[in-house]
């Protein structure tokens, strides 16, 4: 197996057409890539709003659908690297379409099991790491394909509508997990398998191979990883913000799971349930959509007053119990993730070369969205130990300690710095004017 490295051959065709580029509602393939994402997306929000409620209230323990929940996020600590190093290997355009095929048939044996009456932890827990698995395969091919097919410009719009879109999918997908989940337990689980066959088709359209030809020696996956990692490191603001990042994602995973046990011991629905936390996608759609304004501010005080609200927001749950006022907590909270996910995509995908941006990615990813896991089981834990008012006020106090590092560190000063390349890399360049994608 060989590394790709630049070269001239690795351009997409259109690279070399001069004009105008093609609006992004016209690039068919970013069209197409957005769509089979989006579904794919749906059907697997659906399905891991399910998997925790089902065990909930199955058992009836806080601990056991903590489990799942740290399953469905494991591959976030266990598969993040070497998939990113495989993506930057692999056709991005393949490993899409096989790791769907893989999802939908992973989710149609725990919708058979269900139906059946056999529900069992250990075969739910197996199921949402395949499909934890899954996603983090697709979402950093995705995110390495984004930049092949639109031009410079258009990548802050194009990963905008991105994170749009995934704070979207959530908003759909949460309460119709929850219905689904109240009309059939063996529904939720169906509608993410037949999501992920119909992404599967979509990906199908996109033409081409969406990797550049590839040049020299192979080298062993873990000089890969390792490579990748310590691109990262290098690079010191992008450093602080994924350690940021993966403190509150660490914080927001226990904050949902608190939320879910408030409103169950509240003698709420899994309908309720599933709409209150669907808020949350609201508030991260919103967020999502106000990056252009948000990028008037340096990054440094955009992650420092998110901090801030947070840090106020978050020790709430200790005293809110009401499904509005918890709705809007989460609403609030999740509009910081969005426009904090939007400014941080765009700042990586724009400064890592293109033959590491699996790699890069998959060390941030690994750092950042590793900590759901680490938030799920730590959750389940507290809120089983010491209790919901308790946790709130740790979640509180870990937000305030990230808030003051944001204002003492240096290296969050150094935004302005360059992303490390190393020889022969990459970057994307200032006048990049191709008219990526076909039009129709």
């Amino acid at each position: 197996m060989t590394r790709r490295t630049p070269s001239a051959a690795a351009a997409p065709p259109a690279a070399a057409d001069a004009g105008a580029p093609v609006p992004l509602r016209r690039n068919r393939d970013f069209m197409r890539l957005w769509m089979g994402a989006s579904v794919s997306q749906f059907g697997s929000r659906v399905g891991l709003t399910a998997f925790p409620l089902l065990i909930l209230y199955h058992t009836g323990s806080a601990f056991q659908s903590g489990l799942v929940g740290f399953a469905a996020a494991l591959p976030n600590l266990t598969v993040q690297l070497p998939a990113g190093a495989l993506v930057d290997r692999w056709d991005r355009r393949r490993i899409m379409l096989w790791c769907n095929v893989l999802g939908t048939l992973a989710m149609t044996s725990v919708a058979l099991a269900v139906l059946s009456g056999h529900i069992w932890l250990t075969h739910l827990m197996l199921a949402a790491f395949v499909d934890g698995s899954r996603g983090i395969f697709v979402d950093l091919a995705e995110r390495a394909t984004v930049r092949t097919v639109v031009t410079r410009d258009q990548l802050p719009v194009a990963l905008s509508q991105n994170e749009a879109r995934r704070q979207a999918m959530g908003l759909a997908g949460q309460p119709s997990g929850g219905f689904l989940l109240t009309l059939s337990s063996s529904l939720p689980f169906a509608c993410t398998a037949v999501a992920d066959a119909v992404a599967t088709l979509c990906f199908l359209r996109i033409k081409g191979k969406l990797k550049g030809a590839p040049q020299g020696p192979a080298r062993p996956l873990l000089a890969d990883i390792k490579e990748g990692i310590g691109r990262l490191w290098q690079a010191r603001f992008a450093r602080v913000l994924v350690g940021l990042i993966a403190g509150s994602n660490l914080v927001f995973q226990a904050l949902v799971l608190t939320v879910m046990v408030v409103l169950k011991n509240g003698g709420h629905s899994p309908s309720t349930v599933s709409l209150v936390t669907a808020c949350g996608g609201v508030g991260g759609l919103l967020g999502a959509l106000s990056t252009p304004v948000a990028r008037r501010s340096s990054m440094r005080a955009t992650l420092l007053l998110g901090c801030a609200v947070w840090t106020l927001l978050v020790p709430l749950t200790a005293y809110v119990r009401g499904p509005v006022a918890l709705a809007l907590l989460l609403a609030a909270v999740s509009f910081i993730c969005g426009l904090l996910n939007v400014a941080a995509g765009v700042y990586q995908t724009r400064n890592t070369p293109d033959e590491l941006q699996g790699r890069v990615q998959g060390t941030a990813r690994f750092l950042g969205s590793g900590a759901n896991s680490l938030g799920s089981l730590t959750g389940g834990y507290l809120l089983g130990a010491v209790g919901i008012a308790t946790t709130g006020l740790w979640m509180g106090a870990v937000m305030l300690l990230l808030t003051l590092l944001v204002l003492v560190l240096p290296a969050a000063r150094a935004e302005r710095d360059p992303f490390p390349a190393g020889p022969g890399s990459s970057v994307l360049k200032q006048n990049d004017d191709n008219t990526r994608g076909d039009q129709p």
